[in-house]
């Protein structure tokens, strides 16, 4: 697997799953920096305290951790905020008429597609439209090419394309800097006093 579908693939896993997202963060924190890993300096060795300047230390208190929040949340609270996409997906259509469905998904739409651009940047995979033709010069990575029908090993490979595909440019969920307590909150009841 590329480096782009590994990425991928560890995107979506840390959206969707809070677990991978705290091994991931783990494994971020405990990598070292560029900086880390420059050789130091030659300096001399620093001289040994003297005993009268050493004092007894009381043990340094952990600080507690900031509470954890699934960026999945994040992003929900985000699309519900902007978009009222969670209104409208929890709302029972039965009672409505298609035209006042289609008046609401506008501008569900026109929320979700302007908060994803923001957070996101989200373009097509490929440079090509469905249903135009399209060439398979190497072996691409099955995370960013999917190749059906009938498939060889022998490229290039021309096909029709179905689906140009999706990729974000940049990631740049809000920082959620919220309580314990809400930690599962996308979206605080809203009451009107009288």
């Amino acid at each position: 697997m590329g480096r782009l579908g590994l990425a991928f693939r560890i995107f979506f896993d840390v959206l969707f799953n809070a677990q991978k997202a705290e091994q991931v963060r783990a494994i971020e924190q405990s990598a070292p920096s560029a900086t880390d890993s420059a050789e130091p300096a030659a300096a001399s060795p620093a001289p040994a305290p003297k005993p009268e300047q050493t004092r007894p230390t009381s043990p340094a208190r952990p600080t507690p951790p900031r509470p954890g929040r699934s960026e999945a949340l994040s992003l929900l609270e985000a699309l519900q905020r902007e978009a009222r996409l969670i209104d409208f997906l929890q709302e029972d259509l039965s009672g409505y008429a298609d035209q006042q469905v289609g008046a609401a998904a506008r501008d569900v739409h026109r929320g979700c597609q302007a908060a994803l651009g923001r957070m996101f940047q989200i373009v097509p995979a490929i440079e090509a439209s469905e249903g135009s033709r399209f060439t398979v010069q190497g072996p691409e990575s099955p995370a960013a090419v999917r190749l059906l029908g009938k498939v060889s090993d022998t490229r290039p490979l021309t096909g029709t394309v179905v689906h140009p595909g999706w990729k974000a440019e940049r990631c740049e969920l809000p920082q959620w800097t919220g309580t314990p307590d809400a930690q599962f909150l996308i979206a605080p009841a809203e009451i009107e006093i009288t």
